[in-house]
């Protein structure tokens, strides 16, 4: 079902306006319900067997809207984490899970940087790197992400899907895309 919501003429449009396109579940409850229900998905994704949440931004990353969370999930035992000089990089998988409708899409694996200071340095989504089958070392990890993307009902989206032309007429608030936009801009926008 989710799948046709990702490209329901009318639920674009609804994503494009920054409104609620799911009509089921926590969605059916508004804004504060969805908050509610992705932070415990977030929870479930922390508690996977060889995973850990690394770091999900709530906040749209303390300025603008964000029509998604992101979320920065690495491998619980450590072997993905090196520290040098004061700064720690973390390699891991940059998951979005969208506030507007049940729908996420997952990316190539990334690294987080944090210095000393609480400065540091991470990717934002992008089209282009949106991961369709689970990439060698990771096989194990992709298939954990997508049990409990499934357990929530939540459809992952793959990049055949997220590339797709939006009507001319729709146009996103966005950094993160420029025309011509793409269903992956309707519902994984932010503007700052």
């Amino acid at each position: 079902m989710s799948r046709k919501l990702a490209m329901d003429p009318t639920a674009l449009r609804s994503a494009v306006n920054d409104q609620l396109a799911g009509s089921a579940g926590a969605w059916a409850g508004g804004a504060t319900s969805v908050d509610g229900f992705l932070r415990r998905i977030v929870a479930d994704l922390d508690r996977m067997p060889t995973l850990s949440v690394h770091h999900a931004e709530f906040r749209h990353y303390g300025s603008g809207y964000a029509s998604y969370i992101d979320v920065f999930i690495t491998k619980s035992d450590g072997s993905m984490r090196r520290s040098e000089n004061g700064w720690t990089n973390v390699e891991g998988l940059p998951l979005a899970l969208c506030r507007l409708a049940p729908l996420a899409a997952l990316f190539k694996p990334d690294i987080q940087s944090s210095g000393p200071d609480g400065t540091g340095s991470r990717g934002m989504p992008e089209l282009s790197l949106v991961m369709d089958t689970a990439l060698f070392g990771w096989e194990e990890e992709y298939r954990q992400i997508r049990q409990v993307l499934d357990r929530h009902d939540i459809a992952l989206l793959d990049s055949q899907v997220l590339s797709l032309p939006l009507e001319a007429e729709l146009r996103p608030e966005t950094v993160l895309g420029s025309p011509p936009y793409s269903v992956f801009d309707a519902w994984f926008h932010w503007m700052d």
